[in-house]
């Protein structure tokens, strides 16, 4: 059975010999960098095509449709990235929901990369991916599998790429409170968590009431929202790497006879 708890924090973990220490940063630096680029992707999709294109700054309808866009190469590479630092997480503790969240995490972002949603600004009528002679910007899994197919295996695992990261965020939420004794981080991880159920939720009634603001739609305000808890979920849990890297010099401790309870990271 899966466990909520991972392993002890060695006593240095500032250490540069000590295997467990070299663990410890090597996840720690997953963790933040994981976070970053989930706080910075949508941001730099807007930034980027602006600049690329040399035009006033606008938004898509979707994050998944800057794959159809100048940022296609940005959108891969990112995606792609998370998806295996995802994948590479916790690999050394099969045994812990961490680990089976964030490879089927990891797994469903990738998911989203190969299987991209449908092309945007298609005419009613126009012919889908998968036809001959092929339509104009299909992608070769498109054209391979169709364009209705691979738009439903997208937001498959899209849908459970997103659950898995509110999942992650509640286990984060479970640890901070037991071990670090610290609510009010917990807190801030479980409204991490609920952010991410309620864009879900946002994205699927905003939709059915097609409640746009402009160019803002409900699947891109709500997938930026996921997104943004899903990156400062993870940038906080990597907060560690800093005492890591400069540790504070230790004060002297009274004696005690208690044994502390071991942290679990």
């Amino acid at each position: 059975m899966a466990a909520t708890d991972t392993f002890q924090r060695p006593a240095d973990a500032a250490g540069r010999t000590d295997p467990a220490a070299l663990y410890v940063r090597s996840y720690l630096n997953i963790r933040t960098v994981v976070g970053i680029i989930g706080l910075a992707l949508p941001i730099a999709f807007i930034v980027g095509e602006a600049a690329y294109l040399r035009g006033s700054v606008h938004v898509r309808g979707s994050i998944s449709a800057y794959y159809h866009s100048s940022m296609r190469d940005l959108f891969v590479a990112g995606l792609s990235v998370v998806g295996f630092l995802l994948l590479t997480y916790m690999s050394a503790q099969p045994r812990t929901w961490d680990y089976w969240l964030s490879t089927v995490a990891g797994v469903a972002v990738v998911g989203v990369v190969f299987f991209p949603t449908r092309r945007v600004g298609i005419e009613p009528g126009a012919p889908l991916c998968g036809v001959q002679p092929e339509p104009a910007g299909c992608a070769p899994m498109q054209q391979a599998l169709g364009e209705n197919t691979v738009a439903v295996v997208h937001f498959t695992c899209a849908a459970i790429f997103i659950g898995s990261l509110a999942a992650i965020a509640f286990i984060f939420a479970y640890r901070e409170k037991k071990y670090e004794n610290d609510r009010r981080m917990a807190l801030v991880q479980k409204i991490c968590g609920w952010a991410i159920i309620v864009a879900v939720a946002w994205v699927a009634v905003g939709g059915l009431l097609r409640l746009s603001l402009g160019e803002l739609t409900p699947l891109y305000v709500g997938e930026v929202v996921a997104v943004w808890a899903f990156g400062t979920s993870w940038l906080l849990k990597g907060r560690d790497l800093t005492a890591v890297l400069f540790p504070p010099k230790p004060a002297p401790e009274p004696a005690s006879t208690e044994e502390p309870e071991p942290r679990v990271v």
